[in-house]
């Protein structure tokens, strides 16, 4: 199945930078891709096609359940790194986040 997905600029608000929607599209196409379940794939999906806002998602119970509990498997995961690498990872997602857009569209997702 092949839908058209909305663009980044779609996630750019006036709290929520041109850089910060990128990554949230791309995190987004990562859930729709499939790997992390059926209720995040299937909300991913709606959200990039537009079928749903993201407010709203995250108003829908199972979306909010299940983005809920993978938000504590990552805390649970980041937690569990050393201190040192918790650093490392926060340095390049700022770096990440600091590049102009040119430089984020040469990354893959």
């Amino acid at each position: 199945m092949n839908e058209q997905y909305v663009g980044f600029e779609e996630f750019v608000t006036r709290g929520r930078s041109a850089e910060r929607a990128r990554a949230l599209h791309g995190a987004l196409q990562r859930l729709a891709g499939g790997g992390h379940g059926d209720v995040l794939q299937e909300m991913a999906r709606d959200v990039l096609t537009g079928r749903i806002g993201l407010r709203d998602a995250l108003r829908v119970g199972a979306y909010a359940e299940a983005l809920g509990e993978g938000t504590r498997a990552l805390r649970t995961a980041w937690l569990a790194l050393p201190e040192e690498e918790r650093a490392r990872q926060l340095e390049e997602a700022r770096r990440v986040l600091a590049q102009p857009a040119a430089a984020q569209d040469a990354r893959p997702y």
